[in-house]
């Protein structure tokens, strides 16, 4: 063979290629343990893709619009799609190889296999139909085996896909994290069309490159295979794994044929992305219900809208805060007790309103922690404004704190009103931005004041 020649024929000696042939003879029974054990283990990842982004909306959406809020939940529900999916493909390759396993089993009973000639309650022209349509049982098994085979290997090139884009998406998240909340709004904006431009670049390279026209200039063959190996960097390690399995596919299977499988894996797969995000939009934001609409029904104003999660007796065990609570929707005491959550999030407000001063030198570590925390608490006295009905209390006397099970961190304070009527009240909070004339309303809480005979 010429070493021009791209071709990679097997050059495997003798025992090698009996290792290999013993192999994948007994590979069937690791699929079957394979596929349980990753079913089982992609049971288990919703529950942590919804504790962590509960997290992430929480400390980081919170307060926040746009972009900044629509693409975390675009790309959990692509994660849980992919989840669904992977799902599916272990399922099916689990059910195909029990299913083998079984007919190989019944081949092993009955050597010869079927003799369509010996079915009963049949004309010779329909038993002839039949051999001719099914044919044997042994070339069965060996079709039935190979695609077993074939869909284990794309639901692992799946687990690939997956792996990288959560890795891609941590990364994103990392920046968004760390450079965001510590550069001004114009550096920031600067990042953000910096990462445009070069994904718009990206894009218009791959689109001129792949031209027919292009590849096929000595320059553009170069250009194309460089652009091609550049893009490995976003496969993050998988490419090589990867590119065995495509490019066994790309050399063995018609490209019609694949493209139309590809078609309708995209349509499946995008299908299912859809319905999912539609259904975390409807979940995470039950304010805005997209296939469960009333005509006479909206909760976009606060204070016509009873949100469980402002009030401790009806808020579930383990949720967050979502911006304050009282302790019941229909209040018997005298007072209210009031917590304030205090998400990731709005930090980049409090520290444009109240910068840090600068400490003295000659200040001991614990004495400039004690300083910091009297000023801290002086601030936040100052920026949040509570108003029950028409009346704003002067001194909200906020404490920090901790609350429920999940250590949610905030401020904490009992104010006692002496304009509360019976029945229906408001409580506001909002944010007092030194710089405005009108406060930045966070929050309305509606409760019912109802005392004790």
């Amino acid at each position: 063979m010429s070493d021009n020649n791209p071709s990679t024929a097997s050059q495997l000696t003798p025992d090698q290629q009996d290792k290999l042939r013993e192999l994948t003879t007994q590979s069937w029974n690791l699929e079957l343990a394979i596929s349980g054990v990753a079913m089982f283990a992609i049971l288990q990842l919703p529950d942590l893709l919804e504790s962590a982004f509960s997290y992430i909306r929480y400390n980081y959406m919170t307060h926040t619009e746009g972009a900044a809020v629509m693409l975390p939940t675009m790309v959990y529900s692509l994660i849980r799609a992919m989840c669904h999916v992977l799902f599916a493909a272990f399922l099916a390759n689990f059910v195909m190889r029990a299913f083998w396993v079984g007919l190989v089993g019944l081949l092993a009973v009955f050597p010869s296999g079927i003799h369509y000639d010996r079915i009963p309650f049949s004309t010779p022209y329909a038993q002839q139909r039949l051999a001719d349509e099914f044919g044997p049982l042994d070339r069965y098994i060996l079709w039935l085996d190979k695609r077993c085979n074939v869909v284990f290997a794309l639901a692992f090139q799946f687990v690939f896909l997956l792996v990288v884009v959560a890795i891609l998406y941590l990364l994103g998240l990392l920046v968004y994290l760390v450079v965001q909340p510590n550069v001004t709004p114009n550096v920031w904006f600067g990042v953000k069309v910096a990462l445009g431009i070069l994904m718009t670049l990206f894009f218009l390279a791959s689109m001129v490159l792949n031209q027919k026209k292009i590849k096929e200039t000595p320059r553009g063959i170069q250009l194309n295979y460089r652009f091609t190996k550049a893009g490995r960097l976003m496969m993050l390690g998988m490419y090589k794994h990867s590119s065995y399995v495509t490019n066994t596919f790309y050399a063995n299977i018609r490209p019609g044929k694949l493209i139309q499988t590809a078609a309708i894996f995209v349509v499946v797969f995008f299908g299912v992305f859809f319905l999912e995000y539609a259904n975390d939009i409807s979940r995470t934001s039950g304010r805005m219900p997209l296939f469960n609409s009333r005509h006479l029904y909206s909760a976009r104003v606060d204070s016509l809208y009873i949100e469980p999660t402002a009030y401790d007796n009806q808020r579930p065990e383990g949720a967050f805060v979502s911006t304050a609570s009282i302790q019941s929707d229909v209040i018997r005491e005298p007072y209210l007790r009031l917590f304030i959550a205090y998400p990731k999030a709005l930090d980049t407000k409090l520290k444009q309103v109240a910068p840090e001063p600068v400490w003295s030198d000659t200040l001991s570590r614990q004495a400039r922690r004690q300083q910091y925390a009297i000023w801290s608490n002086q601030q936040i006295n100052k920026l949040i404004r509570i108003t029950i009905n028409d009346s704003t209390c002067a001194q909200p006397d906020l404490l920090f704190t901790k609350a429920g099970i999940q250590e949610q961190s905030g401020w904490q304070t009992v104010v006692v009103p002496g304009n509360l009527k019976v029945g229906h009240n408001l409580l506001r909070v909002a944010l007092q931005d030194p710089r405005k004339k009108e406060a930045d309303e966070l929050v309305t809480i509606p409760f019912w004041y109802v005392p004790e005979p």
